[in-house]
């Protein structure tokens, strides 16, 4: 979870630094090792939610050996480029789909 935060903090403190095609590598510390991971920038998407419409920046994590999964991350700007949407992609094809199902409350930082 920690990575997904961290990819939204970079996102919203200077999105233009990472245009589509942008790759982004992370430091990431597992129950067998550290790696890096690295996500590539896409543009921009519609989203239709349970929550409701959301324009999201997708960022793509491709496995690169036999047992990685697949992580696809949708970032919204109108919430600071926290998930909205977050779809993890076994070896064998089974995926985990987290939606956003109710809108977040407007505070400040919105």
């Amino acid at each position: 979870m920690s990575v997904m935060m961290q990819l939204g903090g970079l996102l919203a403190a200077s999105p233009d630094r990472y245009p589509a095609g942008t790759k982004i590598s992370i430091q990431t510390v597992g129950v067998r090792d550290g790696d890096v991971w690295v996500f590539v920038v896409g543009d921009e998407e519609k989203l239709t939610l349970p929550a409701g419409e959301f324009t999201a920046r997708k960022l793509t994590r491709t496995p690169r050996r036999d047992f990685d999964r697949k992580l696809e991350l949708w970032l919204a700007p109108q919430y600071g480029y926290l998930p909205v949407r977050i779809r993890q992609t076994e070896t064998n094809g089974d995926f985990a789909d987290a939606q956003l199902r109710k809108p977040l409350p407007e505070g400040p930082a919105n």
